[in-house]
Parts: C-alpha cells; structure tokens; sequence
C-alpha cells in the first residue's frame, strides 16, 4: 500500500494520539532538552514497506506545534513534503519496525535508565528478578527473571542499527543504550506506553535497590 492510499483520518489519528502520549511523557521529565523520539506506524505492513509518523528534529517536547511530527518510510525518507527533519535515530526505529512489526517505539532519556545501563553495560544485559512490573510485559511467571539488552551507544547510527536484530527478544519488547536512553515498543501507541513505563519502574527500583546493598 502506498502511503497516499493511507485515509487521512488514520493518518489524523495516529498523530492525535502521538500528541497525547508526548504531553503525558513530557511531564515525567522524560524528554530533556530536545531528546528523544516517539514513533508510530500507519498503514499495512510488510518488512520491506511500511510508514510511520516520528517526531520532528529538534523539537522541545513539552509544547504542541504543527511541526511536531513527519511521516517517514522504512528508508527514513519523508513520505510528504516538508522541510522537517526525523531525528537521527529514526534509522533505529526503522529497523526496530523491520524485525518486530509493532505499531509504536518509543525513545526516552532518564537519569535511572542511564544510570542502570551504565552499571551492567559490561555485562550487556540488565538483569531483572521477581519484579511486579514484568507482568506489564506480559511475563507472568512466578518470580520470573528477564536480561533486559544493553547495547553500545555509538556515534555512528548506523553501526547500532545493525547490532538492533541480536538485541531484539519476543518476550521482552525494549532494549536500552549505554548511557543514553531506552527503546520499548508495543502493538499499539498506549501498549507501547505501557511497556515503557513499566521498564522505568523498572530501572529505578533496581538503582535503589543496589543503593541498599
């Protein structure tokens, strides 16, 4: 399907509901500055064709402006014209679309998921025990243990991008960079919210926990 034969009020919704979550995340502090990126996807999917909408190069994200979102393709091209810019990383959120087929990623930036990050980035894994909140992930098990994947945070996108497919595990919808911010995702932009939100909680029980020790 091509992105014009997409209904616009799709399109409108997808936005409206991007916005939501943008306001509701920026009041977390979860956007310093002008970092991080939320994405959703439109339209039919397959790995080699799909659209989604991402926030704008640049953007403080604690307001609201026409130019808060493009539409880009699974190259990372604009899909209409504009003179806004993704951001770098959209080339990771690509990729995240490529190999899962969810509908929503989202990219943040925290003191606890830099923080934990840092501290098993050697490791290349954050381990996570008998946590509550896995059950937001859908992991139920009784005291269910995860590796939550650690990646290195280099300059060069690219060179992340490729390493995305080794960090990518069915039952656990994110993965975090060294010292940088998490990527989680989900089949819908609330699930998505969900899930991130969840690893958050996450990452700063686990700091006050090693605090403790």
């Amino acid at each position: 399907m091509a992105f014009a034969q997409i209904a616009l009020e799709k399109k409108q919704a997808t936005l409206a509901e991007l916005k939501d979550v943008k306001e509701q995340l920026a009041t977390k502090g979860w956007f310093p500055g002008t970092s991080g990126d939320l994405s959703a996807r439109v339209g039919e999917y397959t790995p080699d064709e799909f659209y989604f909408a991402i926030t704008s190069s640049g953007k403080d994200k604690a307001m609201h402006t026409p130019e808060d979102f493009l539409f880009i393709d699974a190259a990372g091209e604009a899909c209409e014209t504009t003179s806004l810019k993704p951001g770098r990383e959209s080339l990771i959120h690509a990729k995240i679309y490529r190999m899962t087929g969810c509908s929503a990623i989202f990219h943040v930036h925290t003191v606890f998921n830099n923080l934990i990050s840092e501290f098993y980035g050697d490791q290349g894994f954050i381990p996570v025990q008998g946590n509550e909140l896995l059950k937001e992930l859908g992991i139920w098990e009784e005291n269910a243990a995860i590796e939550i994947p650690v990646l290195p945070n280099y300059v060069d996108i690219p060179s992340i991008a490729k390493l995305v497919p080794g960090a990518i595990h069915s039952d656990i919808p994110g993965f975090v960079l060294r010292n940088h911010g998490i990527y989680a995702w989900g089949n819908s932009i609330w699930e998505a919210k969900r899930h991130l939100e969840a690893f958050e909680f996450i990452f700063e029980l686990e700091y006050r926990r090693l605090a403790l020790l």
